[in-house]
């Protein structure tokens, strides 16, 4: 009875390891997420005005209106090299295309969300329409500064979430009230749900070296390990656990 016991507890707590370590996860689109936001943030309006002094960022188009996401920019050493996105949870792909103003774009529908996620400015060889991408997979690379790629836009992604399964593309909205009907502050919605950054260039099936999140569950699988062993050391000492 006593061992029956003492099996119980350890399958219950070795339970709750497991779902630690295979909880789904939520991870920014990007490494350095909050050094990449400079230019344009969620909401932001932008009018003429915005476009003095920068006009060698923006030489071909000029939007108007409320940024309906944000825009992460490259680092000075990432002009020609490859600079990967990745999913930003779990979802399936439902467009992959080129469109006026983005150049390469991939909608993602997420999975137990009735949400939606909009990479603009991007490589979209990779992806096809009807693929699933899990959280932190290797999703594309963003496409050449000022080619067709971008739209002639600077080397960056446009990175939003909106409301919904449907076909959405606006980078701007006209409006505040249509702004927030439709669209999601991107970096309030990831960290209210805990995302955390991309591990480079590997889907975290294929790891072999040791990511944040790794980190974050060996933290919590050493805890749980440990308390494990004070159980059986508590009921060996009161003579609980057939040792």
């Amino acid at each position: 009875m006593k061992l029956i016991l003492a099996t119980i507890i350890g399958l219950i707590l070795s339970s709750i390891i497991y779902s630690n370590a295979s909880a789904a996860s939520w991870v920014y689109p990007m490494d350095s997420y909050k050094e990449r936001l400079n230019l344009k943030e969620f909401g932001i309006f932008v009018d003429d005005d915005f476009y003095i002094g920068k006009e060698s960022l923006f030489p071909f188009n000029r939007f108007h209106g409320y940024h309906a996401g944000v825009d992460l920019e490259i680092f000075s050493g990432e002009k020609t090299t490859k600079v990967p996105v990745y999913s930003t949870s779990t979802g399936q792909i439902i467009f992959s295309g080129n469109l006026p103003g983005y150049g390469g774009v991939i909608l993602q529908n997420l999975d137990n969300e009735n949400h939606t996620v909009l990479y603009g400015h991007v490589k979209i060889d990779r992806v096809k329409v009807g693929q699933k991408f899990t959280a932190g997979e290797l999703l594309t690379y963003l496409g050449d500064g000022f080619s067709q790629e971008t739209s002639k836009e600077r080397k960056h992604l446009h990175f939003a979430i909106y409301e919904g399964k449907n076909l959405y593309f606006k980078g701007h909205e006209l409006s505040l009230t249509a702004l927030n009907a439709k669209w999601e502050n991107p970096s309030i919605f990831l960290k209210n749900r805990g995302a955390i950054a991309p591990q480079e260039e590997k889907s975290p099936s294929i790891l072999t070296s040791p990511s944040p999140q790794n980190a974050i569950v060996k933290e919590k699988t050493s805890f749980f390990i440990s308390l494990i062993q004070s159980l059986k050391n508590l009921l060996i000492k009161i003579n609980f656990y057939d040792y």
